[in-house]
């Protein structure tokens, strides 16, 4: 989450998936990544850990548990089979017929995303893996707060074999720039000249006949715009930057469609840059 600091525990998981380390370099790379963290304070989250049968810790080395590991894969593989099978309230938008929608407010951006990325995956996982998805962005900020969700993104597609086309609206350096994560292949993407939606602040994500659009508040919008306009380099002291203008209170309006007519329009947009 944006913005959050991670507990140890979770910290000592996220470094040992990486595979198996010695105590002390596991407690050099905690403190580099949380340096106020304290020695003690490590041990004292192992003992608990290892009480909870999560690692497993010989004199020397702290690995996690291949147990532990299994019965958590049985639990994610078991959770996803039951969203994608029952109604439940983040997912409600399933049961849309063509032309309705849902329209969802929130008070900042971290609650957009955390919704947004969940609608994502869903209607990623939901709608043929055959028809492209298709994202329009004024800015493709997102990879340069959060690469490694949009990495893990674009790996997923490439290991499906499912087609993404990406537009971003402006042809700024760190627009520019962004064509590094694409291969042109699976994923795809192109910054643009022309100005392609009347609002500054609109996004959209397509899957088939469902429609994801997003209006961020048009203050940090324009806050984002601005950066994008004077920064060239992207280095620690940009990154904490943009992570505070996203992290500033505002109202974001979130719409899910299904309505093909306005799909296949939106998707016309992108015939005139792809070739799909």
């Amino acid at each position: 989450m944006l913005g959050k600091d991670q507990k140890i525990e979770d910290l000592i998981i996220n470094t040992l998936s990486n595979g198996p380390l010695e105590t002390k370099e596991l407690i050099l790379d905690i403190k580099e990544t949380r340096p106020q963290t304290t020695k003690q304070a490590v041990y004292k989250s192992l003992r608990n850990l290892k009480k909870n049968e999560i690692i497993v810790k010989t004199k020397d080395e702290v690995a996690l548990s291949s147990v532990w590991l299994k019965k958590l894969l049985a639990f994610i593989e078991n959770t996803a089979r039951h969203y994608k099978t029952n109604k439940n309230p983040g997912s409600d938008f399933l049961s849309l017929k063509n032309g309705e929608k849902i329209v969802y407010w929130f008070k900042n951006f971290e609650a957009t995303d955390l919704f947004w990325a969940h609608a994502f995956d869903v209607l990623t996982d939901t709608t043929n893996n055959n028809q492209p998805i298709f994202i329009y962005n004024p800015h493709e900020w997102f990879l340069l707060a959060r690469p490694e969700s949009e990495v893990f993104l674009f790996e997923s597609l490439r290991k499906n074999n499912r087609k993404l086309f990406l537009i971003a609206g402006n042809q700024d350096t760190l627009d520019i720039e962004a064509k590094k994560y694409f291969d042109n292949t699976i994923t795809n993407y192109y910054a643009s000249t022309e100005k392609l939606f009347d609002q500054d602040n609109y996004y959209v994500n397509i899957f088939n006949d469902y429609l994801i659009e997003v209006w961020l508040d048009p203050k940090i919008s324009n806050l984002i715009d601005k950066f994008y306009k004077k920064t060239t380099s992207f280095n620690e002291a940009a990154k904490n930057e943009l992570m505070n203008i996203i992290r500033a209170k505002g109202r974001n309006k979130l719409v899910i469609y299904r309505n093909e007519r306005k799909a296949k329009k939106i998707k016309n947009i992108f015939k005139k840059v792809f070739i799909y």
